[in-house]
């Protein structure tokens, strides 16, 4: 029994007629009598009369009937699945995505649901070590982190996406002293982003103050930047973030991009090398896509 004699049965039973149903389903009518007395051999009982008065189904055949369009339009659904996720227009993406890519990882996931509605997407919002770890078993299809990445993970592929730099916030307070840039903050308080919440912010903050000869005095570590930016606000002390993190719904507060060099980060889209999961490649495709939108709207050398 095959699905070609199932779908031929379905038609037959609902024409009663082998010329109409054989020009239905595009085949000759000896074609299609082969394909039912194959059917009938197959269940071991005949499910149509053919007489004077035309084609009837027996008994067995208007029982099974409903079975085979039942299994018909089972296995038509199926095909139908498998076509979408062979050209990346269905089928299931894990992504995870962290603080640097706040605005380009949910701006490209509403494009692709829009572009493929189909597609079931996962958002996870990760630190760099946890996606690589995540990307290496499997549970992640595409990360954005933090380039490069570590020399231990040669089986992943990476795209740089986009680049920034970190800034020093600190409360809009007239009656303070001024504060600028590092070099100003050797004894003042730091509310940070904590160490198991973004290992590599937090390693990246301490060597950069250490190379203006200090270690921060940390009063507070928090898990979320809106709070890092509140407690700022509140006086606690200050904090360093990734610019593209600022918000600016935050009053009373000044933010002073970092300049120096190793302040500076880039951000790239990271794969395993060898996924053959075509709906990542899809999302690749229209990653690319994006970039090179954005680049060309974006001057060489502009940063915002």
């Amino acid at each position: 029994m095959s699905i070609e004699e199932l779908r031929s049965f379905t038609v037959l039973a609902a024409h009663l007629h082998f010329g109409r149903a054989a020009e239905a389903i595009h085949v000759s009518q000896p074609a299609l009598t082969k394909q039912m007395h194959r059917l009938e051999e197959s269940l071991g009982g005949k499910l149509f009369e053919r007489g004077k008065h035309g084609t009837t189904l027996t008994t067995l055949g208007a029982r099974f009937v409903p079975q085979a369009r039942e299994l018909v339009a089972s296995f038509e659904r199926i095909l139908a699945n498998a076509q979408k996720e062979a050209q990346g227009r269905g089928g299931r993406l894990n992504v995870g995505f962290g603080y640097y890519t706040y605005e380009l990882v949910p701006q490209l996931i509403v494009k692709l649901r829009t572009l493929e509605p189909d597609i079931e997407i996962s958002l996870r919002d990760m630190s760099t070590a946890e996606q690589i770890t995540n990307l290496q078993n499997g549970q992640l299809d595409v990360g954005f982190a933090r380039l490069p990445l570590p020399p231990s993970t040669p089986a992943l592929e990476t795209r740089t996406v986009l680049s920034g730099q970190l800034a020093l916030v600190t409360p809009l307070d007239e009656t303070q002293r001024a504060i600028t840039d590092l070099a100003d903050c050797h004894d003042m308080p730091f509310v940070l982003l904590s160490k198991e919440r973004s290992p590599g912010l937090y390693d990246r903050i301490l060597k950069l103050c250490a190379r203006h000869g200090f270690h921060p005095h940390i009063v507070q570590e928090v898990s979320e930047i809106t709070t890092a930016l509140a407690l700022v606000g509140s006086g606690m002390g200050l904090s360093i973030i990734p610019e593209s993190s600022w918000s600016r719904r935050f009053g009373g507060l000044r933010i002073h991009a970092l300049q120096e060099r190793a302040a500076l980060w880039t951000v790239g889209a990271v794969w395993r090398r060898r996924d053959s999961n075509p709906v990542l490649h899809r999302f690749l495709d229209l990653l690319r896509s994006e970039v090179k939108a954005v680049n060309r709207k974006t001057p060489p050398g502009h940063n915002d």
